[in-house]
């Protein structure tokens, strides 16, 4: 962990940093897939036995990538972590305190579902397809989002978010139409558990250990890692019979490198998006990660040139193409909608004399990421993030007004920021 005071002005604005955040975790998804898909196509037949050893191999790879980044570096003092730069929260290894550790034994034990169901999918249907179904948990964390806020949703948030949802439809329809029954258990079982992981996530990374340093993304990987194998292992291992580990021995060997190559890039892609996490809302970052079904077709028409077969048949229907790319376009549209959407504010409020401390009531307001005190002219400080100016007025700012004592609002739009 590090000191806030010890971090450094940035160069970036801080919503180029949510982005790329956000989008670089859809383009490392996209690897980190694709090695699978080469291990299934050209080695092992066998999903769940694949599935068996890529997550603990990722588990032994998770834990030498973070004793390696707890090393300190360079001379100043205090000496910061080689994975400072991934996330200036992280120290070190560490056990995490009590409630952030809950948070991610549930968010661990559901994504050992969801990820059950990845694989079980793998065995019965087209990679292709359950990627793209799988971006419309998007609708859960949407709904999650706007129960949190107790607010409904823009027009600019439901037309972006039908976009992404449509065009990722289309990206994942075959040459016989939708695969209903794959949609069903992507739907169901496996996107409700992604929706309540993404949502432990979210409080995990925002959970303050003390003011101003929060948990950090890289021990929350290892930690919902360690309780995402033992959730999965659970429910794969009493299916695993004799071939199955027979399978396993056989194919170790000519499949750790691929495991070693997939879960570095789905290291890479967690810390990416579960710091995204703490910096936007839930849907948000999960339309900006389905970037991940976009470069999935070049990955896969690239891919077969060097492999060939190693990323599956390629179908040469016209029609079938043009939905796709017509998909791929809707993608684009809703991310570069919700990007356009986002509002920064900061507000200055007066209090009237003798008014108690307001500062909880103020930071308890839905929308409000940072309340400050200050001594001077004005009394307090707020940071606050939505989707609209509508919203900045009539749902935060109504709000403040209606704390006894609160005497006077001001208001000033961001137009840019860095930290």
């Amino acid at each position: 962990m590090s000191s806030v005071s010890q971090r450094p002005v940035g160069r970036r604005s801080i919503v180029t940093v949510f982005y790329f955040l956000a989008i670089g975790s859809g383009v490392m998804r996209t690897f980190s897939v694709a090695f699978d898909i080469v291990a299934l196509n050209l080695i092992i037949a066998d999903p769940l036995a694949f599935g068996f050893m890529s997550q603990w191999m990722s588990l032994l790879v998770t834990i030498s990538l973070l004793l390696v980044l707890s090393i300190p570096r360079g001379k100043r003092s205090p000496r910061r972590a080689l994975g400072y730069n991934l996330d200036p929260d992280f120290g070190r290894v560490r056990v995490l305190p009590k409630r952030p550790s809950i948070y991610l034994l549930i968010a661990g034990s559901l994504a050992g579902v969801s990820t059950f169901f990845y694989y079980y999918l793998a065995s019965i249907a087209d990679a292709s397809v359950v990627l793209p179904y799988g971006q419309l948990v998007i609708v859960y964390l949407l709904l999650g989002d706007l129960l949190a806020e107790k607010d409904t949703p823009t027009i600019i948030e439901v037309q972006s978010i039908i976009s992404v949802l449509i065009g990722v439809l289309l990206i994942g329809v075959m040459p016989g139409g939708f695969d209903v029954p794959t949609l069903l258990i992507v739907l169901l079982p496996m996107n409700i558990s992604s929706a309540f992981f993404t949502y432990y996530q979210r409080k995990t990374k925002r959970y303050e250990i003390e003011p101003g340093l929060r948990v950090d993304s890289l021990n929350m990987r290892l930690w919902s890692l360690l309780f995402l194998n033992l959730s999965f292992s659970a429910i794969s291992i009493p299916l695993m019979g004799p071939a199955t580990w027979t399978t396993i021995a056989a194919t170790f060997s000519a499949l750790v490198w691929l495991m070693v190559g997939s879960s570095v890039a789905t290291f890479l892609s967690l810390v990416m998006y579960v710091r995204a996490l703490g910096r936007g809302s839930m849907s948000v970052v999960n339309s900006l990660s389905a970037v991940s079904v976009v470069l999935g077709i070049p990955v896969t028409l690239l891919g077969n040139i060097v492999l060939p077969g190693a990323f599956g048949s390629i179908t040469a229907d016209i029609f079938l193409w043009t939905l796709k790319i017509f998909g791929i376009g809707l993608v684009i549209i809703g991310i570069l909608s919700l990007q356009a959407a986002d509002v920064r504010s900061l507000v200055i409020i007066k209090v009237k004399p003798q008014t108690k401390d307001i500062l909880p009531a103020l930071f308890d307001i839905k929308g409000v990421e940072k309340a400050s005190a200050l001594a001077g002219k004005y009394d307090y400080l707020l940071s606050i993030k939505s989707r609209s100016l509508s919203k900045t007025r009539t749902g935060i700012l109504n709000r403040i007004q209606t704390i006894p004592g609160v005497e006077s609002v001001e208001t000033m739009i961001v137009l840019k920021d860095y930290r």
